[in-house]
């Protein structure tokens, strides 16, 4: 499961997956989605070889985008091949939780999804040398100089970082940076000062710093 932000709306997304590992990525799985009050109909159909695909192994994948889905208890019915696979899909406004009976046919990797809440802004400051860490940490100060404020979110996966037990996000080890800061602030303004501040540490600092600033309208600002 993840979760796609934008400024009007929020979609829920089904991201399915194969186990089993096709000799080129491009298999398709033929499938439909049936939504009718509180049920969710998933009918998983066949795999399709494609014409042309990449020569890189890879699973056949086929994806369900549900937007602006209502909060409450939706029944989720998934049909593969013969078999019917019952359970529920619980969304409220902090998390989308399912719960399937205990098989082999169909498995989440996660069975809780935290959702962002509104007014949330976060990111990364990225930098090679240790002497760049005073400029880096400026740019996290002039963000609650524009109003951003701390604030602490549960433990959990919220899909674009996870939160660890003391409410800060846990780092990615693959970023390829020497030093990364994290940050993640509430934040109910404009989004144009930031998007400012953003380029305008973009122009000065230019090869030290790479910034990347998220918000919870689905915006991504840039540094480079």
């Amino acid at each position: 499961m993840s979760e796609t932000l934008d400024s009007m709306s929020r979609t829920l997304v089904l991201k399915c997956y194969t186990d089993k590992i096709y000799p080129c990525t491009g298999y398709h799985i033929e499938s439909n989605c049936v939504l009718t009050n509180k049920k969710i109909t998933i009918n998983f159909i066949q795999v399709i070889t494609p014409d042309f695909c990449l020569l890189t192994p890879g699973p056949a994948s086929t994806f369900f985008n549900f937007t602006a889905l209502a909060n409450g208890v939706y029944t989720i019915e998934l049909n593969l091949w013969g078999s019917t696979i019952s359970g529920q899909l619980t969304i409220s406004a902090g998390s989308y939780k399912v719960t399937i009976p205990q098989q082999s046919r169909i498995q989440f990797i996660d069975t809780m999804l935290n959702r962002i809440p509104d007014n949330t802004i976060f990111g990364t400051v990225d930098y090679t040398t240790s002497s760049n860490a005073t400029t880096a940490q400026s740019f996290i100060d002039s963000l609650q100089f524009y109003g951003a404020t701390p604030f602490k979110l549960q433990q959990g996966d919220y899909g674009q970082f996870q939160i660890d037990s003391s409410g800060q996000i846990i780092p990615n080890p693959g970023s390829g940076y020497n030093f990364t800061r994290y940050y993640i602030f509430n934040y109910s303004g404009n989004s144009a000062p930031l998007k400012s501040m953003v380029k305008w540490y973009g122009n000065n600092y230019n090869g030290s710093l790479y910034i990347r600033l998220n918000t919870s309208k689905g915006e991504t600002f840039i540094s480079w």
